[in-house]
């Protein structure tokens, strides 16, 4: 499932979106994000590999990651198994000019998807 999360900030290579509404006031981007993706997770069935894409606005990442982490601490299907869901981050790197994922989340837990760390390979942290 790909998901832009915000509606008209930028074309992203999505379905739909987590938020449909083109602005969102800062004071309320968190809450507003949060209230989407728990919305989401109630209507999507386990074991959804749910991409969202984002748009630059953090704390509308930051809601979303958050409820998504307490959707999965409520859900017993989310915390024991493997038949939880998982978040993938997808990012634009214009460096490259594409879209890239080097961050899940799966039930509860932050996974690494390559050799990479807060920006850096980890040839480079050595």
């Amino acid at each position: 499932m790909k998901i832009g999360l915000i509606r008209g900030r930028h074309p992203l290579p999505v379905e739909s979106y987590l938020i449909d509404q083109d602005t969102v006031e800062f004071d309320q981007a968190h809450r507003i994000a949060y209230d989407a993706m728990t919305s989401l997770l109630k209507n999507i069935e386990k074991r959804t590999v749910i991409q969202l894409y984002i748009t630059g606005l953090t704390r509308c990442t930051l809601g979303a990651i958050a409820a998504f982490n307490e959707e999965a601490k409520k859900n017993e299907g989310f915390r024991y198994g493997n038949d939880g869901c998982i978040l993938e981050i997808w990012e634009f790197n214009s460096q490259i000019g594409e879209y890239k994922t080097v961050i899940k989340f799966k039930q509860t837990d932050y996974v690494r998807t390559d050799d990479y760390v807060w920006g850096c390979s980890s040839s480079e942290l050595r």
